[in-house]
């Protein structure tokens, strides 16, 4: 899942404060090196992805983030590996690293093992937080190899410059190009490894390069094995450091390597490190944990010990009224580790409860007893309903309050679905500020999402700004209805990547960035989204439809629906070289009932803006000009078509008599979804979406 899947958080009349959160703070995977990183009202922690066994079994990366420091939402699955970076890099070789955000991209420098022997750093880039992240060198190393070159650290100063550190048992450090991919001068380096500070206190490896108050703060572990970590500080980023003191010692089940990463979100400050608490933890299956701290008047960091406890006080409450990922939890039971043997001794420790298709994040493998915490839910006045989305076997879920034994505010009663699936089940005293558990009790199941609804704060679906849309006629794309998530609208990227016209999810842009006046559309578009207009149609009849559309992608457009019916086929947008250029596309639809309706306009394939939708009689729509007339709802000759699922498997083949495509599927059996289909003979492979 994506950064843009993270929950929306608002206040609410207190916090719950009682059900603190546990130490380590992830354990859907063994989240060792941890490198939170401030995004905005985001906090992402970055972290290398233990397997446990012999030695330092590490295959890859992976991120989750948070607005509370509470609740964590999993991202989902590896966002980068050795595989990433053209053959430079050994598997199970990917040490610490970390993420830094200049002029709109994503940077992550890691440590590798090369295929030449020694260690390496490397730099991916990303255009979100979350990934996909891809090597930014074509196979080079930044720097390296050298056994000595681990553990990078970054920081871009107040001037602009950008700074890279990493090394054990030496400290060494360039700054950066502006492409933050290559040095801009010759490495260097500062002994830190003796005669440093007092006696032990030496740095061993682990930096972490922080500012605050004009003074350089590097923080490191230190002390050789078992490892502390202590920090040094500098009136320059490329010092001379003085010696600051101990920030956390050994002791409460920390691991015999420390790594730590520290930031100030919302006038707090936060502590990062790693231990081996979860779930058959050790030396070589660490988790990340944290613990919020109070700087010191003079400037110093204080003494700050390990606690099972964490953050006390979330940032904010959660709001269940929102989409809540089922992947965002403050704890996880019931975990179960796979544990195969390690040919070289000991076994291997990985947990596979998260897993990923596409951009969807999901919960799998749960079994009995399995449960996830959620902290702070503020459910106001009350709640009515908890809708949960799920696929899979029929399963069961119950929802307590205040532990895993408290209150039962639920019974769900899963069913059996083959594809993702909504359900609504009532609540029972479900109100004020609560940590919810979803426990289960019957497993088989995948778990998507879930909110929650009350008859007291439902929004109702209304027309934008009152103006019911006439048909026939033209709708602006952007003008679609008020309602919210999951009423008017479902974005799949809950963030407002366009930013102009409208303040909700749903992504809209502004066709010419110099001129307002040449209006707006719906942009960033992932397959899937769908909006909603109110319509009132002026007399039964089958109309044309228009779509100006603009797109570089592939096989990507829209169908039509009218009250969850299908008026359309999929209706394609011409392929241009960016989505700057529209073009009009024209299609038929099916006969519209006369009287007010919900026309649904759903995006099918990924990254397609659209401006406007026109429904006109055929000798109104005669004065476009260039205009390419969609197959919609053709009678098709009769035909063989192969149909594959969306990961390639072949399903089976279909005979098309006489009707669309689409529905020739559905009669055949199969499922509501989205399918590969091949005609026989052909190459060309397009989408169908069957209802």
């Amino acid at each position: 899942m994506k950064l843009n899947k993270i929950l929306p958080i608002a206040f609410g009349l207190g916090f719950a404060v009682s059900a603190f959160a546990e130490n380590p703070i992830i354990q859907t995977y063994y989240s060792p090196d941890p490198a939170p990183v401030v995004f905005g009202d985001t906090v992402c922690v970055y972290t290398g992805n233990d397997e446990g066994g012999h030695f330092f079994t590490m295959h890859g990366w992976r991120v989750s983030c948070t607005t509370d420091m509470v609740n964590w939402t999993d991202m989902g699955e590896l966002i980068l590996s050795n595989e990433s970076f053209g053959g430079n890099a050994k598997k199970n070789g990917d040490w610490a690293a970390q993420v830094v955000r200049r002029n709109g991209k994503y940077y992550y420098y890691v440590t590798v093992e090369s295929t030449r022997g020694g260690r390496a750093i490397n730099v991916a880039v990303a255009d979100k937080p979350e990934g996909p992240f891809k090597d930014a060198r074509n196979g080079q190393h930044l720097a390296g190899p050298n056994w000595d070159y681990i553990d990078p650290t970054v920081w871009i100063d107040d001037d602009g410059q950008a700074w890279l550190y990493w090394g054990n048992p030496k400290l060494y450090y360039c700054p950066l190009k502006e492409n933050m991919i290559e040095c801009a001068s010759e490495i260097k380096v500062t002994d830190m490894s003796r005669g440093f500070g007092p006696s032990g206190s030496v740095y061993t490896e682990g930096p972490w390069i922080h500012k605050r108050d004009k003074k350089y703060y590097m923080i490191y572990a230190s002390h050789g094995v078992p490892e502390k970590i202590s920090y040094s500080t500098s009136d320059s980023p490329t010092g001379p450091w003085k010696w600051g003191g101990i920030i956390m010692d050994q002791g409460n089940n920390t691991a015999f390597t420390n790594h730590s990463g520290l930031i100030d979100f919302k006038g707090r400050s936060f502590f990062f490190y790693h231990n081996q608490k979860n779930v058959n933890g050790g030396g070589y299956s660490r988790s990340t944990a944290v613990e919020e701290f109070t700087w010191n008047a003079d400037g110093t960091i204080p003494t700050i010990k390990s606690t099972n406890d964490g953050v006390k006080k979330p940032i904010k409450n959660l709001d269940p009224f929102e989409r809540v990922e089922a992947e965002t939890k403050s704890w996880v039971g019931g975990i179960a580790v796979d544990k195969p043997r390690d040919p070289e001794g000991g076994n291997y420790t990985i947990i596979k409860h998260v897993a990923k298709q596409g951009d969807n994040v999901y919960l799998t493998n749960m079994g009995s007893n399995f449960y996830t915490k959620v902290r702070s839910v503020d459910m106001g006045d009350g709640a009515d309903k908890i809708i949960v989305c799920t696929r899979g076997k029929a399963g069961k879920i119950e929802l307590h309050a205040k532990s895993e034994n408290g209150a039962t505010l639920a019974t769900i009663d899963v069913p059996a679905s083959d594809s993702w699936q909504e359900n609504s089940f009532d609540l029972k005293d479900a109100a004020g500020v609560e940590d919810l558990f979803f426990v289960v009790k019957q497993g088989g199941f995948d778990f998507d999402y879930w909110y929650m609804e009350s008859e007291k704060s439902a929004v109702p679906q209304t027309a934008y700004n009152g103006k019911v849309a006439a048909i026939p006629g033209k709708i602006e794309a952007e003008n679609y209805d008020e309602g919210g998530h999951n009423k008017a609208f479902y974005d799949n990227d809950r963030a407002n990547q366009g930013g102009a016209y409208r303040e909700d999810e749903v992504d809209i842009v502004q066709i010419d960035s110099t001129d307002k006046s040449k209006g707006y559309a719906l942009g960033y578009t992932e397959d899937g989204e769908w909006v909603e207009y109110t319509v009132n149609n002026e007399a039964a009849a089958e109309y044309t439809v228009q779509l100006n559309m603009a797109t570089a992608s592939e096989d990507v457009g829209v169908q039509l629906f009218i009250d969850d019916k299908e008026i359309t086929d999929v209706i394609k947008a011409e392929k241009g070289e960016d989505w700057s250029t529209y073009s009009t596309v024209t299609a038929k639809t099916k006969e519209i009932a006369k009287g007010e309706h919900v026309l649904k306009m759903k995006i099918v394939g990924n990254f397609v803006n659209v401006d406007w939708i026109k429904f006109c009689k055929e000798a109104d729509c005669k004065d476009n000009v260039g205009i390419r007339t969609a197959r919609v709802n053709l009678q098709i000759p009769e035909k063989i078509y192969a149909v594959f699922g969306m990961t390639g498997k072949f399903l089976g083949n279909v005979e098309v008599n006489g009707q669309s495509i689409a529905k020739s599927i559905r009669s055949a059996g199969f499922t509501p979804g989205v399918y590969m289909v091949r005609s026989a003979g052909q190459s060309k492979t397009f989408r169908v979406l069957v209802k």
